[in-house]
């Protein structure tokens, strides 16, 4: 038996969970995981739609168009018909700018991507934040990180005391309000301290996935950080409401097979969540957050083996483990055309942050962020330009086979707001500042015909990041991008030879052959100054909260040709470095302190069960307001 513990005073009992799974030390899955995996890797394609299906797809879509625009007109909800959409976001992590199919022209093959990017909105310059933590506290907050300290190129380690901010208002609590059924599989990574920072507690209705951030794929065990190796990571919680009273249950999940990998679970379960819904008037919002593809690279052998023809052994491991996404993509979009539900839901696709090139012991992971500059946890584009596009059955013609691209300025922070005005809802925050924007009318132009230029894009600028710690901030206006301070520290920042749409267009081979580059060798100095950066900053917390701070150096730089960012203009357009710096600086003044700095803290020794679970340890825990 797993015991669970006691809730805070005034809270709700947790129900014990039992664990029957044997934890393994191997990172290889054994036979019956072995046997499990090849039920469903059987490569055997996934159907896609055909002409017939199309044109049945295309009537039904007429006939339920016309039964709720009927029923919106009567205001009342015919029988058995959503008014409202399913939604659906499948969020990779650590995915590459060019590590998926449909960006082309590169090595790695994802169909079922691919296939759902046609007949989507491809955001061109859809921009996180450089790290995991960050930028889904982004996306679900619908505001700048920075407000709430958890800025910067942190996440958030195992036995760390913080998570996000209690006091702020999440996307599934807005969702939830609106009688969504809401579930998160995956991965959370947004802390899991204290009961209250658990996602059943923030607006989640179901979750099955890993509290932590990184964990083994067969074994589920932490992986990362001054914790890795040492606890076992993956659960499944509901939350039950009757009236005003809510009751919580928590228990340790069972494999299938003893090592299953986790995009067979996590997939496999949003299977059974999409048929259950089937028939159901009130609307989904499911949220499919795979490990996929962070370390550890230890993809299955039968998808390296589709993708023999790439030569590079890293990049090839990591085109297996792009494989294995993109398969549960396929299965998850199967599911929703089988149950008919396909043209009833919002399908949203995007990365936490950029690739990562290659972990601290110089080991590379195999990815590429081609043809920008860095990668994870940097300010540079390799960083924080992500693969993303929507699918948006509601304003795409059904005969669509090409995808629409938008190249207008998109943070993740403004998924709050447009997916709330999707849902036909309207974005409020309770007294706090939205950051994020709703592009949902741009949207709706995209996709009824009206060429991008003549549609007005809804944000002109996006503030990246703006980091106390590592006093370094940076901002991205139209073409022009402003970073203060070095904008690589603490990570690997790729340089690749000037890259242009020009020199791809005569050189494709330029992208394709991007995981031959190199990550430069001087990095790895400020790796070694990574820790007393930071023992530095926990004498003295408020360190860096203004750009006063931060004038080290300036680099400015024009997105428009120069994507390896390795031409400083300041020196030429002075003017322009002097507005994007005054627009920083504005905000700058909001900067809220990091809650808890990481690595060199004394993470908690007990945040365990005796048989080596993690699970919530602070009982008592202190709520930290946000500034407005």
């Amino acid at each position: 038996m797993c015991s669970i513990g006691q809730m805070p005073e005034g809270g709700i009992a947790i129900g014990n969970g039992t664990r029957e799974i044997q934890l393994e030390n191997s990172t290889l899955p054994g036979k019956e995981a072995e046997n499990y995996e090849n039920q469903y890797r059987t490569r055997k394609r996934i159907p896609m739609p055909s002409i017939h299906h199309v044109l049945i797809a295309f009537i039904v879509l007429i006939v339920v168009v016309t039964t709720v625009s009927l029923a919106i007109v009567l205001n009342r909800e015919p029988d058995g018909v959503r008014t409202q959409p399913n939604i659906l976001v499948v969020i990779a992590d650590d995915l590459g700018y060019n590590d998926v199919g449909y960006q082309g022209p590169g090595d790695i093959k994802t169909p079922y991507i691919d296939h759902l990017a046609r007949s989507s909105i491809v955001l061109e310059r859809h921009y996180t934040q450089p790290m995991c933590s960050p930028s889904r506290a982004a996306m679900f907050t619908g505001r700048y990180p920075f407000r709430y300290g958890m800025s910067g190129s942190r996440a958030i380690y195992y036995g760390s005391r913080y998570g996000l901010d209690l006091s702020e208002y999440l996307l599934p609590q807005a969702l939830k309000e609106a009688k969504y059924k809401t579930y998160l599989l995956g991965k959370w990574h947004l802390g899991f301290a204290d009961w209250l920072m658990t996602p059943t507690r923030r607006g989640f209705d179901y979750f099955y996935g890993t509290y932590g951030g990184s964990t083994t794929y067969r074994t589920h065990q932490s992986y990362e950080g001054p914790r890795a190796g040492d606890g076992y990571d993956l659960f499944e919680d509901n939350s039950t409401h009757n009236g005003t009273t809510v009751s919580y249950t928590h228990q340790v999940v069972d494999d299938p097979a003893p090592g299953t990998f986790s995009e067979l679970l996590f997939t496999e379960k949003a299977v059974k969540i999409i048929t259950g819904a089937q028939g159901d008037v009130e609307p989904f919002f499911l949220v499919v957050s795979y490990q996929n593809p962070h370390a550890p690279i230890t993809p299955m052998a039968n998808d390296v083996a589709q993708n023999e023809d790439i030569d590079n052994e890293n990049r090839r491991k990591m085109a297996g483990m792009i494989t294995s996404l993109d398969y549960g993509v396929g299965r998850i979009t199967s599911a929703l055309e089988t149950t008919h539900q396909l043209n009833e839901t919002i399908i949203i696709f995007l990365s936490d942050n950029g690739g990562h090139l290659m972990m601290p012991s110089g080991e590379s992971l195999g990815s590429s962020n081609l043809p920008f500059r860095g990668a994870k946890c940097t300010l540079y584009e390799g960083g924080v330009r992500t693969p993303a596009f929507i699918k948006i059955p509601q304003f795409t013609p059904v005969t669509m086979n090409s995808s629409v691209k938008y190249n207008g300025l998109f943070h993740i922070s403004d998924w709050f707001p447009t997916i709330l005005k999707l849902a036909q809802l309207e974005p409020g925050l309770k007294g706090k500042q939205l950051d994020g924007v709703d592009h949902s009318e741009t949207f709706r132009k995209l996709l009824g015909g009206t060429a991008r230029h003549q549609v007005k894009k809804p944000r002109d600028h996006v503030v990246l990041d703006i980091d106390p710690v590592f006093n370094q901030a940076a901002i991205v206006q139209e073409k022009y991008k402003l970073i203060v301070g070095k904008g690589a520290i603490m990570s690997f920042d790729q340089v690749y030879p000037l890259i242009s749409d020009e020199s791809i267009e005569n050189d494709p081979e330029i992208v394709k052959n991007a995981s031959h580059y190199q990550v430069s060798p001087s990095i790895y100095q400020e790796m070694m100054d990574y820790t007393q950066i930071q023992v530095n900053y926990s004498k003295n917390p408020q360190k860096c909260l203004s750009l006063d701070c931060m004038t080290d150096a300036l680099s400015l730089f024009d997105l428009s040709w120069d994507f390896g960012e390795s031409n400083n203009l300041t020196w030429r357009f002075t003017a322009e470095a002097k507005e994007l710096y005054k627009t920083l600086k504005s905000y700058s003044n909001s900067t809220f302190p990091m809650v808890e700095p990481q690595f060199f803290e004394d993470h908690n020794k007990d945040a365990k069960t005796e048989d080596n679970v993690w699970t919530p340890w602070l009982l008592n825990s202190t709520v930290v307001k946000s500034r407005k």
